[in-house]
């Protein structure tokens, strides 16, 4: 499989050619879009670096890219491939005002389908993977093996650069129940732009025929008769003149009996386009925590138009789409205190539209939003932009300002709304720091190290997941079969009870072509006796009984881990076809996709730290439901610590055992939330007097930021 980058065949040359220029692609470093990347590259630096070592640092072989070219024609959405290099020929050849569809001549023969990757056997050998989980059939050309300066492999090896009853019996109180019910959202499948239109939104007793979004369980204590909840819908391409929320009043012996109405207007589809093709999401809304969500298609057509336009047959009808990306259902208990959801109503991987959505148990003075926001480019080009760079000057003491750089600009691109709700959470919970999970469509974008300034806790780092208590969890667009439970889970586990703890560890000798590294060896000895956890090699057989929870101790077959820890070697290279993989001890290199197939979930869900270098990135960068972080959480587990970036030996060290021993303190006691500890750890890139180390900054967690451990029994 070739690495993709997304493309809408309604850009310009000259948008191409920037685009693929942020993602290390040029024939000629002298073309002006690359010219000046590089330029603005170095600037973010803060570096004297010759651009032409800027250049070489930054360059990416062509041939190991393909691009994946979306068009919208009428109401259908065809997918093509295309060598990146040949993109770039083409594009060097016409008008820079040329829209791509032109220049590449496409035609509707030549569209590609989309095929979900189910194990790794499933992807053709010429496919190309777009966002993590949809392959592409490569297209006329194989691109063939051409060189590339990839980083070193693995953690940094080498020294640490100085590296919360009653006194008498009480009848016991009436226990809650459980109210059932399916989302129901009645909208219409067109809409004629300009004119008023009406959404219904409440519960059903059945599931919907085109909505999607799973069934919803709502606690009511004994004698509640009624549960309030707030609706909020969003949808990209119109307007709400009476607003986006409304309350609705659950009846307990009846839920189906009540609904509330919206009523909206779609704006008039853009010159170049027939029709508006959009999502219309509900989210229900319960003390501040989402509990379930519902979305169907919608196309908006020109002003007067009566129907949508015919299926013309070919790629994907948008009213036959399955279903949207939905958001977490939050458990009341250890519920977060702001909730930000990125969602994407267009589904347009191609482009860097997305909304934002604010929800909070406190009082705030800004509204839920929607608000929009932009990325200038793709999630997956500008996160590119912003990680590669730390990844490569993860060593050097310049990072300290790149960071600073960087952390800017990812908070620019937050709603202003999104930025104050984040302190009046933390004002809403002072002295403690407050729990954010961040729910996205957009699996690239490290939000953790947006730059909050002035800081909340001026003692801190000033990046937000130094700052706050961090959680991400991303957002699925795939059904689970009848029967079986959604992977991911709809919402990320607030507890996880540990029976037994699994250690993996590379031993790395010279046959194996990677460095030995020290100190993860000596991480995962510590982690075995400590916590008498099981051993395992970092070999194909151990991580085989591993995924397949057929784990033995003692003699005696224990199942499954309830946490897992891995310390060796990771590389991302993205002209390979795994872009982020392990390495086992004999030197083969892992790929996540064999972590799709765990068996895990359901009553179990372990935690797994990937102590290893840039294995928090996940497809290209931080994994749709691809990489490490998606396949994992496909696979049943219940979150992910990962690193972004290269990890110094000694320091990646003492991070694993701080962490455990904080996360997982003697049996009869909680350990500290997940990212809680995370938080701290991050903190130690302040340290005063300690040289810069941007190891703190690098772990990234997939998971509730209020995630506790226990040992049981």
């Amino acid at each position: 499989m070739l690495t993709a980058i997304a493309l809408d065949s309604e850009m310009t040359v000259r948008a191409v050619l920037r685009r693929l220029a942020r993602n290390g692609l040029w024939l000629d470093t002298a073309q002006a879009d690359a010219a000046d990347h590089i330029r603005e590259q170095r600037e973010r630096v803060k570096n004297a670096m010759p651009l032409d070592e800027m250049a070489r640092r930054m360059a990416r072989n062509p041939a190991q890219f393909s691009c994946a070219i979306r068009r919208q024609l009428a109401a259908n959405i065809l997918w093509y491939a295309r060598p990146a290099a040949e993109v770039l020929r083409a594009c060097l050849r016409a008008d820079p005002a040329a829209k791509l569809l032109d220049v590449l001549n496409l035609h509707e023969p030549d569209s590609r389908p989309t095929v979900p990757i189910s194990n790794a056997a499933s992807a053709p050998a010429d496919a190309v993977v777009l966002d993590g989980s949809q392959p592409i059939g490569a297209g006329p050309e194989r691109a063939t093996e051409g060189s590339f300066a990839a980083a070193a492999p693995g953690r940094a090896s080498g020294p640490r650069r100085s590296a919360r009853r009653s006194a008498t019996a009480a009848e016991p109180p009436a226990a809650p129940r459980d109210v059932r019910a399916w989302p129901r959202l009645d909208a219409p499948e067109h809409v004629p732009a300009s004119t008023p239109f009406e959404v219904v939104v409440g519960f059903g007793r059945a599931p919907q025929a085109g909505v999607s979004g799973g069934e919803i369980t709502l606690e009511a204590p004994a004698g509640v008769d009624t549960i309030a909840l707030t609706v909020s819908v969003m949808c990209d391409g119109v307007d709400a003149p009476d607003g986006w929320s409304r309350q609705l009043d659950v009846q307990v012996s009846d839920p189906s009996s009540a609904s509330v109405r919206f009523q909206l207007i779609g704006r008039p589809p853009s010159a170049a386009m027939q029709v508006t093709l959009t999502t219309i999401e509900a989210r229900f809304v319960r003390d501040g925590a989402i509990v379930g969500s519902a979305s169907r298609p919608l196309i908006i057509g020109q002003a007067g138009a009566t129907a949508p336009p015919d299926d013309i047959g070919v790629g994907m009808s948008w009213l036959s789409q399955g279903s949207t990306m939905a958001p977490l259902a939050a458990a009341s208990a250890g519920a977060a205190d702001l909730t930000i959801e990125l969602a994407k109503p267009d589904r347009n991987a191609a482009n860097g539209s997305y909304v934002c959505k604010l929800t909070s148990p406190h009082t705030l003075s800004v509204g839920a939003g929607p608000y929009p926001i932009d990325l200038g480019d793709d999630a997956k080009t500008f996160a590119r932009t912003v990680v590669d760079q730390v990844r490569q000057f993860s060593s050097d003491p310049i990072v300290d300002n790149l960071l600073e750089s960087v952390g800017g600009l990812i908070a620019d691109k937050l709603p202003a709304e999104a930025l104050t709700a984040i302190r009046e959470a933390a004002a809403a919970v002072a002295p403690n720091p407050p729990a954010i999970l961040i729910v996205s469509a957009d699996p690239y974008v490290p939000w953790e190290l947006a730059l909050i300034s002035p800081p909340m806790d001026a003692q801190r780092p000033p990046y937000l997941g130094a700052q706050a208590i961090v959680g991400r969890w991303l957002q699925d667009g795939q059904r689970a079969a009848p029967g079986l439970t959604p992977r991911p889970a709809t919402q990320p586990p607030s507890s996880i009870p540990v029976r037994h703890m699994a250690v993996m560890a590379g031993k790395y000798r010279a046959e194996s072509g990677l460095r030995a590294l020290p100190e993860a060896e000596n991480e995962a000895q510590a982690l075995v006796t400590t916590f008498n956890a099981v051993p395992l090699a970092a070999s194909l057989q151990s991580l085989k009984l591993l995924l397949d929870a057929k784990l033995e101790q003692n003699f005696e077959v224990i199942g499954g881990a309830d946490v897992v820890h891995f310390a060796g070697h990771g590389e991302f290279d993205p002209a390979k076809q795994d872009s982020s993989v392990l390495f086992l001890s004999d030197g083969a290199a892992l790929s996540p996709l064999l972590f799709r197939s765990a068996k895990y979930g359901d009553d179990q869900q372990p935690l797994l730290f990937l102590n290893a270098c840039m294995i928090g990135i996940g497809g290209e960068l931080l994994g749709a439901m691809g990489g490490f972080p998606g396949n994992c959480l496909k696979g049943g587990f219940g979150g992910v610590v990962g690193a972004l970036w290269e990890v110094d030996d000694t320091v990646a060290h003492e991070i694993a055992l701080e962490f455990w021993k904080r996360a997982l303190p003697a049996t009869g006691k909680a350990g500290e939330p997940i990212g809680a500890i995370l938080r701290d750890l991050r903190a130690k890139y302040a340290d005063p007097g300690a040289p810069v180390e941007s190891t703190y900054l690098a772990y990234v967690y997939y998971g509730h930021p209020r995630l506790t451990l226990q040992r049981a029994g």
